[in-house]
């Protein structure tokens, strides 16, 4: 209509930028460009901030001898080796603290059971800790026959045969089915001693009082070393393959009490070090490879 002024289009405000009448379109632009700029940023940092949110208090690790996979000074209370390593390192990145109460192994099961503990490491996935636990495999396991024998049975069957014979294990180790079958049968045998840990068959096993053990080679290598053996009994140690007891993993329990963002938390943490590996060659650089015998890679889609 004539006289009336043409209306101009207008502009979507962008929030906490002020338009005057005197802004030109070409000033708009950097305004526009600068605050999308700040909006991505803020929310990269908000997505930052949740995949690398800290745990919520102190994670509790029992800790129990298994070598130079974990190490237990009795008198001090010191807590080292692989395992309680890469957990602190890779703790420190991701803001989780862990501590490493010194508890006998079979106490540590029930620490999880209770919610009195989160992770037990070093573990073999079987049916009964599945029922409190989530379990995350880190490497592939084959447990070894242990002995000075130079002629070692190499079978379930034939440990069954011989005569005579003391096999010693560690009373809350548990390799699966297969494994506490063969107990079973070797018990009713009266050729089976339980012992309370590593150390005690090592010992006994110098002074000819344990015939053969049943554990992965690396821990009882770590064993001999932490006694001072490695370079006595250890010289004269086999480790053998002993068929009808299937190859299996060897990784670690979350408790199903643990909450469930610290759980997440953990899981993510424990399967990137599986995928990187760092676990297993780290391992490596402490044993032969007869010491290593117990050991291997997982694929890396597991």
């Amino acid at each position: 209509m004539p006289g009336r002024r043409r209306a101009e289009p207008q502009r979507a405000a962008i929030p906490g930028m002020r338009l005057h009448a005197w802004t030109s379109r070409d000033s708009i632009r950097p305004m526009i460009r600068n605050a999308l700029f700040a909006a991505v940023a803020l929310a990269a940092a908000l997505l930052s901030g949740r995949a690398g949110a800290s745990c919520s208090r102190p994670i509790v690790v029992p800790a129990s001898s298994l070598g130079k996979m974990m190490t237990v000074n009795q008198a001090s209370g010191d807590v080292g080796g692989v395992y309680p390593e890469l957990l602190r390192e890779r703790g420190r990145r991701a803001g989780c603290e862990f501590v490493f109460p010194v508890v006998p192994r079979a106490r540590a099961e029930a620490m999880l059971r209770q919610g009195d503990a989160d992770l037990l490491v070093g573990a073999v996935q079987v049916p009964e800790r599945d029922q409190w636990g989530r379990y995350i495999p880190m490497i592939g396991t084959e447990w070894m026959l242990i002995s000075t024998d130079p002629d070692p049975p190499r079978s379930t069957e034939a440990l069954l045969a011989r005569p005579g014979i003391r096999l010693n294990v560690v009373r809350s180790y548990n390799y699966g089915p297969a494994y506490l079958a063969l107990l079973a049968r070797l018990d009713k045998q009266g050729k089976l001693e339980y012992v309370k840990d590593p150390q005690t068959i090592a010992r006994k096993m110098e002074i000819g009082r344990a015939d053969y053990a049943y554990m992965p080679s690396n821990t009882f290598a770590g064993t001999l070393e932490e006694l001072g053996l490695r370079d006595s009994l250890g010289q004269r140690v086999h480790y053998t393959r002993l068929a009808g007891i299937p190859a299996s993993t060897s990784g670690v329990y979350i408790s199903r009490k643990t909450a469930p963002d610290d759980a997440a938390q953990l899981a993510a943490m424990l399967e990137h070090l599986r995928r990187d590996g760092e676990l297993l060659a780290r391992t490596r650089k402490l044993f032969t490879p007869a010491e290593m015998s117990s050991s291997f890679p997982l694929p890396r889609s597991r």
